[in-house]
């Protein structure tokens, strides 16, 4: 009986001892994203939840942050200004260490508030009054809209398009994009015959539609919402103005999109649009994105700028282990230390992460580009000319390189 008790004794005292011995399950890093889920650019949402889930997925099934597993919690600002700041302050209830997004159409409305509040963001688009940015909490991982209103110009001239009408809505998102496409078309040789700024969504934009084609262009620069597009492209359909090219931005760039099937029979040969391109890089960070995306949703087919989403959550994921500290005033100072070159070129977090562990220095090159923040925290790439086909999926048109944008400034533009 003695013998029994001893036994028995030191079994609980090693169950004690491995009880006590298994690790403590971290609380959840929470990722804040504010999208706008409604209103006239609510297209935008489904790319930044995507993106954000397969950024997530990409860091959860390779060990999360120090420990840590990352989740979201999301808020509309329907891409309104007076909506932002809530949506702002409804995510920071769930204590975000970082937050992605807003897009360009609202993020002056709350670019001030993510260091007073301790919180890093990577925002999403291309608003040209950021370009020399001096925040420390926001960084942001596309192209400025300059860079494509480069492209757009410069696309525009290889095709012998010489006279040009502009139609932009009156959104800052949309103006960012006139003053540099502006200085770009004439540096190299365009012209500009009318610039028209539409309200959105009325009932009719025939008037400022007889504007445009007055001077009889060979080409349109347009960037709007999606139901002013609607209305727009179809009374251009009755005017007979659309069988000649129209170039645009990125929002009109998604296969089987709104903007596509509104623009009619000829958007296979006469609808473009400039969007950041997706190389395929040498250290394999597009192909391995498109694996995980697969893995999330099933298919290859990529919404624009969920690249960029993923990106920015890897490298703030990174940032972190580096720092060996979740607290975003510490790590903050590390986002350009695991983005930026010198340092071994990664294109996945495990590869990055092990190489962290080892001492060396890196240098993530994500799927979106090389993701090299500049002293803006604003990054570059080249871009990529879309069309569709008769079914409306993307057909590539040209890809226009970072050397061609930077001939195009170098000429004036």
């Amino acid at each position: 009986m003695s013998l029994a008790l001893v036994t028995a004794m030191a079994g609980v005292g090693v169950s004690a001892g491995v009880a006590s011995a298994a690790p403590k399950k971290l609380p959840p890093l929470v990722v804040g994203a504010i999208l706008p889920f409604t209103g006239t650019k609510s297209i935008l949402s489904a790319w930044g939840t995507h993106g954000t889930s397969v950024g997530i997925y990409e860091v959860n099934h390779n060990g999360g942050v120090l420990g840590h597993m990352l989740t979201t919690a999301y808020a509309d600002d329907s891409a309104d200004s007076v909506d932002v700041l809530p949506a702002f302050r409804k995510v920071m209830l769930s204590h975000p260490t970082f937050i992605v997004g807003p897009f360009s159409p609202t993020i002056e409305g709350v670019i001030n508030q993510f260091q007073p509040n301790n919180v890093v963001d990577f925002m999403v688009g291309g608003l040209a009054s950021l370009d020399h940015m001096t925040q420390k909490y926001v960084f942001r991982t596309t192209l400025s809209d300059s860079g494509e209103s480069l492209a757009m110009a410069q696309y525009a001239i290889s095709k012998g398009l010489k006279t040009a009408s502009l139609i932009f809505d009156n959104s800052a998102n949309s103006q960012g994009f006139v003053p540099p496409l502006e200085k770009a078309f004439k540096a190299l040789g365009g012209k500009i015959l009318t610039n028209i700024t539409l309200t959105p969504d009325q009932s009719s934009y025939s008037s400022e539609l007889t504007q445009a084609f007055a001077g009889h262009p060979q080409v349109i620069f347009d960037s709007m919402d999606t139901q002013s597009a609607a209305t727009l492209f179809a009374d251009g359909q009755q005017l007979g103005d659309m069988n000649i090219p129209w170039i645009g931005d990125d929002l009109q760039s998604a296969p089987q999109g709104a903007y596509a099937k509104a623009f009619g029979p000829t958007a296979y040969k006469d609808l473009v649009a400039a969007l950041p391109s997706t190389p395929s890089a040498a250290n394999g960070a597009y192909s391995h994105f498109l694996a995980d995306y697969k893995a999330v949703y099933h298919t290859t087919s990529v919404l624009p700028t969920t690249y960029n989403f993923y990106d920015s959550i890897v490298i703030a994921s990174l940032a972190m282990t580096l720092a060996n500290s979740t607290n975003p005033s510490v790590w903050v100072n590390d986002v350009m230390k695991v983005s930026d070159p010198p340092g071994i070129a990664c294109g996945n977090y495990a590869t990055c992460v092990a190489l962290i562990k080892h001492g060396k220095k890196i240098n993530y090159n994500g799927a979106g580009g090389n993701d090299d923040f500049n002293k803006y925290h604003n990054v570059f790439s080249g871009i990529d000319m879309v069309g569709f086909n008769t079914k409306l999926d993307n057909v590539s048109r040209a890809y226009i390189t970072p050397a061609q944008l930077a001939a195009v400034v170098a000429k004036g533009g």
